[in-house]
């Protein structure tokens, strides 16, 4: 986050400045900076998100069962979280891989990226912490 500054246009749109004022707002919150604080920790030591599980996977499975409402313990979110991760991965490894995952998924810091991107001119991204959400809760639920 401090390679990539974020400065205010000389002459900005409405949107950069509500964007500004709100970057402002979250970056002086002391629950936000300890979240980030324990995000780069995390990634000094050497943890990263997880191998093997494709981002654009999650989208595609855990997108089509949100927009159902397909709860993440149900039998059919089981079927889908079979989709994404082994199915006969120990519970062990279910539990290590939903808390490295919730390591690194915050609405907070996914929202300091996008505040980011209107002050830079970035085209928007779509949120992914909402898919991700829902397959930590999946992993975390009983088998």
């Amino acid at each position: 986050m401090r390679t990539l500054p974020a400065h205010l246009p000389t002459d900005p749109t409405p949107e950069q400045v509500d964007a500004w004022v709100e970057l402002a707002e979250l970056v002086s919150d002391e629950q936000f900076r300890e979240r980030v604080r324990e995000m780069a920790l995390a990634g000094a030591q050497g943890e990263q998100q997880p191998e093997g599980l494709d981002p654009a996977k999650v989208a595609e499975h855990v997108g089509r069962v949100m927009r159902e409402h397909i709860a993440p313990e149900s039998a059919a979110g089981t079927e889908i979280l079979h989709r994404i991760v082994d199915s006969h991965l120990p519970a062990a490894e279910r539990a290590r891989l939903a808390d490295r995952l919730a390591t690194f998924t915050d609405r907070g810091v996914e929202r300091y990226w996008q505040l980011l991107g209107v002050l830079n001119g970035w085209p928007p991204a779509p949120s992914r912490v909402p898919a991700f959400e829902w397959l930590i809760a999946a992993l975390r639920a009983p088998v």
